[in-house]
């Protein structure tokens, strides 16, 4: 993506490690483009812990829905490494879009692929039967996380559980215990790696 970082320069916001960019619940004015750096966003779970949805990286967009729809921060986004942002408020939105065809089409790629997960998600949390809503959380979770092989997706089971706790509300325990009957039922089979990872095998879906 292109950006006249000459143009935007005054727009360009410098944040060292571990500093909060926005809050969960503050109000959505501003959209960020990083130019250099790392951004984790973090959705709270508890009073005193939180989880990571997503890390960004250079060239990423992340804030984009509150300016959007006008409402609160649905979570905290906190740049983990020395980063340098280009902050985006409402009032310059529609110039960036219309001036800067390379943003636009980021932005639609951006929403396009979040909308995509979020109606698997939603299918997956749909379903009465919590096997097959791990089932349907590996095979979205191989697309983004999962490692290919010519036998398949390899998979960190840990890494996987902590996902799905988070996105399909299913306790770890139980989520490892699926796993137990998933391999029993050879659609998931541990790695010859060892070490806590699996294989899903590559079906249609994926």
């Amino acid at each position: 993506m292109k950006l006249d970082k000459a143009i935007f320069a005054q727009y360009i916001k410098t944040y060292p490690p571990n500093t909060v960019v926005f809050k969960e619940g503050d109000p959505g004015n501003e959209m960020y483009v990083i130019i250099e750096g790392e951004v984790e966003i973090r959705k709270t779970t508890s009073a005193d812990s939180a989880k990571t949805l997503i890390e960004l990286k250079k060239g990423d967009i992340f804030g984009e829905m509150a300016l959007i729809d006008q409402k609160s921060r649905s979570a905290t986004a906190i740049a983990t490494k020395p980063t340098k942002l280009l902050c985006i408020t409402e009032e310059h939105f529609d110039s960036v879009l219309q001036k800067n065809p390379d943003f636009s089409r980021k932005l639609i790629k951006v929403l396009s692929e979040r909308l995509r997960r979020a109606n698997t998600i939603i299918k997956s949390i749909m379903s009465t039967n919590k096997q097959n809503q791990v089932l349907n959380g590996l095979y979205e979770f191989a697309r983004e996380q999962g490692t290919a092989t010519f036998k398949g997706y390899r998979i960190n089971l840990s890494q996987f559980s902590d996902w799905a706790a988070q996105t399909l509300g299913i306790p770890e325990h139980e989520i490892l215990a699926i796993a137990e009957a998933l391999k029993k039922r050879k659609i998931i089979k541990d790695s010859a790696l060892g070490e806590g990872e699996i294989i899903l095998e590559i079906h249609k879906h994926i």
